[in-house]
């Protein structure tokens, strides 16, 4: 049987009483003073009771030098969960292949660890050791309290001797990555990875994960000590370990759908297009109908579908409310492992969204905005097939809504296959099929012919600083904007002593009045390198640009110098590359050296709602890089810009918006 873990040491209700009667009693000082001395006791003595569970955890043998000799990671937690030698640790013991993983017990003793199964979708891991040694289990309460607010402890083991690590902070968050983990302000390194989070009482609310906010690409490993750190609850565990011991594998649940805006916390749960063989198409779902709730939770907008969904794994059924025609339908589907990646396509037109009106009396029924083609590029699809002025209504039986719906229809649409798409010309109805076109390729569009009139009045550089950052930039943008309309946004990062992003710009700017793109170039705020922190910076100033010109929201990449053609990879390609990933709702392309040394990035699946291209100075599939094989799997097209100079590029850019 497991040691008993009770707290032991000081209560709260002790706590409590000090801290009142200090202050009443004493001055705010002296109050202050009896309240820190108060809590770190309660704090050690709320570790000390789960200590005896909390192991570490070293990896052995993850790299070999030049020389033949082993290297080896710095070491992690994990705890006992029972008395039979099962450990749970997080996924970072597994992030890269090891000769051996050892678990260090608290009495400093080293046992070899085999990994017995993975939990994919909240980064965890099984491992078991076998020893005579007297164990002590760690207790996950089944349910437990979530109040915002309330001190967390995290705890560890670091180093040779397994010595404790503390460290405390508040409860800050709940369904967080995807309704997945909770989230604590406590600063945690990799060291507290698969210890223990607790509260004062002892409780273990969770087990610490790598993982980086929002859930989105960048590597957690950057985010040591950041105040950021999130945990997987414990009554949830506690519903996995049978299966995990079983050693079956866990994976995140996959449905298939695609929201009809890129920002999953706008009102509304429309959903844009279904994905080709998912369990969302299987079960019936379809384009337009509004998700009204997932297992009994309500949900209002794309954000709350995702958290519900989050708390589901790969096999298991769900039930969902749908909203179609008025009507409410209730379906249910078994969610799936894998969905066949994307394979964006497009048209080749130029569209924009206008309101509501009906083009003929057989379209009164139809609620919907008018999606009107403003230009079609030659050499695509569309030409000769569709015309400036025409107003697209369906594709197939899927209302086209809006501009985003179109998009999100075609990037999840089967690939080279013919389409059926529904338009209205000159107050006649009519059906025009055609095969849409690959977006990844050597095949790069041709601007639009309006595009190529200069308009009038110089573009200037301006500096521009954000309160927060310590980043140098400026951008280079029409000194009028009257009369301008649809730019396109390039933000370029300039590599570490790369020059001023003022000096930079200017010889940009005569490529960038040529192409109607305005570009925004970023130093680092350290000048010997770029760091994860900046990730955010960078989404930051691109939104503070587009508020200076009329950009099209999807006409906007990050790129570096190496995206020229003849120009060396340095700091800033692994740092674009990074962000595009990681900004996804912001950035629609990104453009980096195809030597670029392949950053320390989550890689998430490409979304429909905001579909991210990848360019590479490249005329050949022969020279792609390693790392674009795992781009491409993800659903993210690699387009090969051949020669590729500085009106390439800004071309490339603008053109991200056509569909």
């Amino acid at each position: 049987m497991p040691r008993s873990l009770n707290l032991r040491g000081i209560s709260l209700l002790s706590l409590i009483i000090i801290v009142c009667t200090s202050l009443l009693c004493a001055p705010s000082a002296h109050a202050d003073t009896e309240y820190r001395q108060a809590m770190a006791k309660a704090v050690r003595a709320a570790a000390k009771s789960v200590l005896p569970a909390v192991v570490a955890v070293e990896i052995v043998g993850t790299a070999q030098g030049p020389a033949g000799e082993v290297d080896q990671d710095a070491p992690t937690s994990g705890v006992m969960i029972d008395t039979d030698g099962y450990v749970l640790a997080s996924s970072i013991v597994v992030r890269r292949p090891a000769a051996s993983i050892l678990i260090v017990l608290p009495d400093g003793s080293r046992h070899a660890a085999k990994v017995v199964s993975r939990d994919y979708h909240r980064d965890l891991v099984l491992l078991k050791i076998e020893t005579s040694k007297e164990l002590s289990a760690i207790e996950f309460p089944p349910k437990l309290d979530t109040q915002i607010g309330k001190t967390t402890v995290a705890v560890g083991r670091f180093g040779n001797t397994a010595a404790p690590i503390i460290s405390r902070g508040v409860l800050s968050g709940v369904e967080r990555l995807d309704g997945v983990a909770l989230q604590t302000d406590a600063r945690v390194s990799a060291a507290f990875y698969g210890g223990p989070l607790i509260d004062l009482y002892g409780n273990v609310m969770g087990i610490l994960i790598p993982a980086v906010a929002g859930g989105a690409g960048s590597d957690p490993t950057g985010w040591y000590d950041s105040g950021i750190a999130f945990a997987i609850p414990s009554d949830v565990i506690l519903t996995k370990l049978e299966r995990l011991k079983s050693g079956t594998d866990i994976k995140r649940g996959l449905i298939g759908i695609a929201s009809k805006t890129k920002d999953p916390y706008d009102d509304g749960t429309e959903i844009a297009a279904v994905r080709k063989r998912s369990p969302a198409e299987t079960s019936g779902i379809k384009a337009g109908d509004e998700v009204i709730e997932i297992d009994g939770k309500k949900v209002r907008r794309h954000q709350e579908i995702k958290q519900a969904l989050g708390r589901f794994d790969a096999g298991e059924t769900i039930r969902i409310k749908l909203r179609r025609d008025g009507k409410e339908i209730d379906i249910t589907t078994e969610l799936a492992e894998t969905i066949p990646p994307l394979q964006p396509q497009r048209l080749g037109v130029l569209v924009s969204d206008f309101a509501n009106e009906q083009d003929t009396e057989e379209q009164a029924d139809e609620d919907v905005a008018r999606v009107i083609v403003d230009a079609v590029l030659p050499g695509t699809p569309a030409a000769n097939k569709i015309t400036a002025g025409d107003h697209l209504r369906k594709l197939g039986d899927a209302k086209i809504s809006s501009t985003a719906v179109l998009r999100s229809l075609l990037l999840s649409a089967e690939p080279e296959t013919e389409i059926e798409l529904s338009i209205t010309r000159a107050g006649k109805d009519e059906t025009i099929r055609l095969t849409p076109a690959m977006v990844a390729g050597s095949s790069l569009l041709q601007p639009s012919k309006g595009w190529s009139d200069t308009k009038p009045g110089d573009w200037v550089v301006e500096e521009l600083k954000l309160p927060d950052a310590g980043n140098a930039a400026a951008f280079v943008a029409p000194e009028v904007t009257e009369g301008q309309q649809n730019l396109g946004l390039l933000v370029l990062l300039l590599n570490p002593g790369g020059g001023s992003s003022t000096e930079v710009l200017e010889n940009w700017r005569e490529a960038a009045k040529a192409t109607g793109v305005v570009v925004c170039a970023i130093a680092p705020e350290d000048s010997r390198r770029w760091q994860p922190k900046e990730i955010n910076v960078i989404g930051n100033f691109a939104a503070a640009v587009m508020k200076k010109a009329p950009i099209n929201p999807n006409a906007v990449a990050v790129a570096a110098p190496g995206a020229i053609s003849g120009t060396e990879a340095e700091a800033a390609d692994s740092m674009a590359l990074a962000v595009a990933i990681s900004q996804s709702s912001t950035f629609f392309g990104v453009s980096v050296s195809p030597k670029t040394r392949s950053p320390a990035i989550r890689i998430k699946e490409n979304d429909p709602s905001a579909s991210l291209q990848v360019l590479l100075p490249l005329s050949s599939e022969k020279n792609v890089p390693e790392w674009s094989l795992a781009i491409k799997k993800a659903g993210y097209p690699v387009v090969l810009g051949g020669d590729t100079d500085s009106t390439t590029l800004l071309n490339w850019v603008r053109l991200l918006q056509a569909i």
